[in-house]
């Protein structure tokens, strides 16, 4: 039988060590040089026959005739397939598109003007919306986000979602519902975290763009006042009262070329507040279409996150900030790619995206009073989009972690959303990657490589043992 090497080997070299990334099995492995160059080489037969065997065994080394293509074409239509089975149906609810704040960088622009409120009548109408993809026996399972403008500008419609959802659950409507916030963190309050408490939350996400000095200039009211002080209340308020164990808080920190230098400030003090268990993630800001203007030079270029994010990363880890960089599999992007994947506005007007929300060219539907979706043609523009048929995803050894990327960067890119729309994967696999592995792996690396990398010499309790060894 004749071999060849997998298309989706990946290499990072070491003075005379390599790591080795394969991101279709999910692989990492160390090897030495001499075997990075037969791999490259494909000359096999200076192997060792066990070497070799675990080799094809793992995915690293793969039959000449095998298409790997086919393999994440096949994996694809499998995960599709049980998203079907499940009904897995996720709903990202535009609550309004009033915001109250005036941050100068939201995608939104204009839009919020637009106002509007998701009213009882229009929730039951999604609600049977959702509740009618039933099959016969089979009931669907509804994840629900709450999404603006700012959602919790209109709670009692929030609140209402959740009473109606607990009770179809009750009722043996829907087999189960989970739902999350994206929020600004302004205008939460004892009745949000009690509801929190009682329905099945799993998640908030709120945003920070730096210290008190610097957030205070961008995250502004409509009055000009700042919302670092309030905000901040807020999330102690959450991080005392909340008694969901299932409940995940997680801090966005938004971040440009304006504001990086004073994130290590911003820590400190989230640190110094007893803040520091809250998982982080930096929100790379970005120039959106069509809302891009003047300003747009202050935005992180691909070329720019090699530099400026494993710093970041590194001021983050050093604090004891939990954050995640490993590059992984996956099957879609995001909800743009689901099947059952809406968002919906005021209007019930429907979405693939939530980037995309209130521009007419990217509707993919209505939802009508009796609960049935008018749906565009458009609509099916977007469920079947597919990175397997784009040139430049089929020959990228960064599908399997990418998966085409995002539909909106693509139309940023491209004109359209049916082609790659390469996200941050592309620019930092390699930063990402070593990253993690000084992390979990840190005996493969020198105290000082470490030192200057993540701040500080991982705990033994962070360490993973396992791990891979191709050598010669």
């Amino acid at each position: 039988m004749s071999y060849k090497s997998s298309k989706y080997n990946l290499f990072i070299e070491r003075k005379r060590e390599v790591i080795s990334f394969n991101t279709l099995r999910n692989i990492i492995a160390k090897c030495d040089i001499e075997t990075k160059e037969i791999l490259e080489n494909e000359t096999f037969n200076k192997l060792p026959p066990d070497l070799l065997n675990k080799m094809i065994s793992e995915g690293i080394i793969v039959n000449k005739e095998l298409n790997e293509l086919n393999i994440i074409k096949l994996t694809r239509m499998m995960y599709y397939g049980q998203l079907l089975h499940y009904l897995s149906i996720g709903l990202t609810l535009v609550m309004t598109y009033s915001c109250n704040l005036r941050c100068p960088y939201c995608y939104e622009g204009d839009i919020k003007s637009k106002g509007g409120l998701l009213t009882r009548e229009k929730i039951e109408t999604i609600l049977t919306f959702a509740s009618a993809h039933a099959q016969g026996d089979k009931k669907p399972t509804i994840s629900v986000s709450f999404y603006g403008g700012e959602p919790l500008l209109n709670w009692k419609g929030c609140e209402y979602t959740l009473q109606r959802l607990e009770e179809m659950k009750e009722n043996k409507e829907i087999r189960d519902y989970s739902a999350g916030f994206v929020t600004n963190g302004t205008l939460i309050n004892e009745d949000i975290v009690d509801a929190i408490n009682n329905y099945n939350v799993y998640s908030m996400q709120i945003t920070l763009d730096g210290p008190k000095e610097i957030h205070d200039k961008r995250r502004i009211k409509s009055n000009g006042e700042g919302t670092f002080d309030q905000i901040i209340e807020n999330i102690k308020l959450l991080n005392r009262r909340i008694a969901n164990k299932n409940f995940h808080l997680a801090l966005r920190i938004n971040v440009d070329k304006t504001n990086y230098k004073k994130i290590p400030e911003l820590l400190d003090f989230l640190k110094d507040e007893g803040l520091g268990g809250i998982p982080i993630s930096y929100g790379i800001v970005r120039g959106n279409l069509p809302y891009c203007s003047s300003n747009c030079g202050v935005y992180f270029s691909g070329s720019d996150l090699q530099k400026y994010l494993p710093y970041l990363w590194k001021e983050a880890y050093r604090r004891g900030f939990e954050v995640w960089t490993r590059p992984n599999l996956r099957f879609i992007y995001c909800g743009y790619d689901n099947p059952f994947g809406y968002v919906i506005d005021p209007e019930l007007k429907v979405y693939p995206c939530w980037e995309m929300v209130g521009i007419e060219d990217y509707q993919i539907g209505e939802i009508q009073k009796d609960g049935t979706m008018k749906i565009t043609p458009f609509y099916y523009d977007a469920k079947s989009r597919d990175p397997t048929e784009y040139d430049e995803c089929k020959n990228c050894k960064l599908l399997p972690v990418c998966m085409g990327g995002c539909a909106m960067e693509s139309i940023r890119k491209n004109g359209h959303p049916n082609g790659p729309g390469c996200d941050i994967n592309k620019y930092i696999w390699k930063e990402g990657l070593k990253f993690y592995l000084m992390k979990k792996y840190p005996n493969l690396f020198s105290k000082e490589t470490l030192i200057e990398n993540l701040g500080r010499v991982p705990n033994r309790d962070e360490q993973t043992k396992n791990r891979i060894m191709f050598n010669t």
